[in-house]
């Protein structure tokens, strides 16, 4: 589960209009949600609160065997005025990765200023001729930081701009303390990434200084140029994306080379039409409100890392709104090793479902009657489609909870469960496996057992995390 400073992100990330999928670094983004989930360790509390719409805290608290925690403070030029901050009332999905469906190429804005945010994005109130239109004429700028306690200290700091429609500038900052006796000075790196989105291609730009490390990461979507299509132009209604990437990094203080290049495949949501009738069949209902037609959602990847001779390719299925499914497998060409992993998530809705308060399950009877007598008009085409997909998101995000499980070739199991109770936030885990177990050998090399039982547990590891939010 995404914890509140992470949520507050994403917020600012939609908030902005920046595409997260159009990314080298998200190419495998929907196996790595259902696969390589983490469990809680311990018991660990999250106390978080949106004191104002520009200005966020967070406590984190983790007991059992080890005591730590940290505190978080962040700054947005850009109001939360519309992001649900109660722990009560934020949407699970947006705190839980799952099968993440891939949004379509968008063209960045075309009106942009030196001292505005975005198109779209800073008219929160409208301009004034006395200059007070300070807050919404300023570039989009995010600063976090989080210090790690107690000793040794670390401190993980953010500044994240939006520098242009097409172009964001991100600084991350890491410096941790020495033991409490040392003299020397803290150890501290600083990345530095620019990244540049046009929708049909994005590349990213970064260096690190540990080590000088230079990198790049880039990725291309074939298809139409989303800069030059209209949204009348039939190219508009691909109902899938392909696209191909790759990265490369060089550190000449430690001469380090590595690079990497990989393909994904996914379907695409439909686009919103408004001249679908409201008398429509099932299948059509579905592909107005973004669900590929004719198919699952589906997306495929494979990657290939050709110094280490790493091959990698992943499925993921979404077999229905609350049901996904996700394998992988990998393999090495050196060492001949491979690797099998299958996992699957399950989401709960609440008892009460929601429904729409005016149907009352006779509409095919009306349906009927309008057909066969002409006396009654017909339903205009442009009727009511806003409601059909107010009331989609509002089914998607009443999740109740889910549940994640995870399983490799060597039987490590791992399972989640990720929830609201009354207006906490809980995150239980637990992980097994045949890995742990540990038999006491005797002198001749047999097995001994302790107390006339196995001297080994299947259990590896296990914690619940807890988040409060306001």
């Amino acid at each position: 589960m995404l914890d509140f400073m992470d949520y507050i992100q994403l917020a600012f990330a939609e908030g902005t209009n920046w595409n997260r999928d159009n990314s080298y670094s998200s190419l495998t983004a929907t196996a790595q949600s259902l696969l390589d989930f983490t469990t809680p360790e311990r018991l660990r509390v999250h106390l978080s609160s949106l004191s104002t719409p520009h200005f966020a805290t967070s406590y984190t608290l983790g007991t059992v065997g080890l005591i730590d925690g940290s505190v978080s403070y962040l700054y947005s030029t850009l109001p939360f005025d519309n992001t649900p901050s109660r722990s009560a009332l934020i949407p699970l999905r947006k705190l839980t990765p799952g099968y993440r469906q891939v949004q379509r190429p968008a063209a960045p804005a075309e009106n942009w200023a030196w001292n505005s945010i975005l198109d779209g994005v800073g008219d929160f109130s409208p301009a004034r001729d006395d200059g007070n239109d300070a807050v919404t004429r300023q570039k989009a700028t995010l600063l976090h930081a989080t210090l790690h306690l107690p000793p040794p200290t670390t401190l993980n700091a953010l500044f994240l701009r939006r520098i242009s429609p097409t172009m964001q500038l991100a600084l991350a900052v890491c410096s941790t303390r020495g033991p409490p006796l040392s003299k020397s000075a803290p150890q501290a790196s600083l990345l530095t990434q620019l990244s540049h989105d046009t929708g049909k291609y994005s590349n990213e730009y970064l260096f690190s200084t540990d080590n000088a490390l230079f990198g790049w990461r880039g990725l291309w979507n074939f298809g139409p140029d989303p800069r030059s299509t209209t949204k009348n132009d039939s190219s508009a209604s691909q109902l899938s994306l392909l696209s191909a990437g790759a990265e490369a990094y060089y550190s000449p203080i430690s001469s380090l080379i590595g690079m990497s290049t990989g393909l994904r495949f996914s379907t695409l949501p439909t686009p919103e039409t408004s001249s679908q009738p409201s008398s429509l069949s099932t299948s059509t209902q579905s592909s107005t409100n973004g669900t590929p037609i004719s198919t699952f959602p589906y997306t495929l990847t494979l990657t290939l890392t050709p110094l280490t001779g790493s091959l990698s390719t992943s499925y993921s299925l979404r077999a229905s709104p609350n049901l996904s499914f996700s394998s992988r497998f990998g393999f090495n060409v050196y060492s001949w090793e491979s690797e099998m992993v299958a996992g699957c998530e399950l989401w709960r809705k609440p008892s009460k479902s929601i429904t729409e308060p005016e149907d009352d399950g006779l509409e095919w009877a009306r349906r009927k009657m309008r057909e066969n007598n002409p006396a009654f008009p017909p339903v205009p085409s442009n009727a009511n489609p806003a409601p059909l997909k107010e009331r989609k998101e509002e089914e998607e995000e009443a999740s109740d909870s889910v549940l994640k499980i995870r399983v490799d070739q060597s039987w490590n199991v791992r399972l989640l469960w990720e929830g609201r109770v009354k207006e906490l936030l809980v995150s239980a885990g637990v992980g097994l496996g045949p890995s742990s177990f540990s038999p006491a050998y005797g002198p001749g090399g047999g097995a001994q057992s302790v107390g006339g039982g196995a001297s080994a547990s299947y259990w590896r590891s296990v914690g619940v995390s807890v988040s409060y939010s306001s």
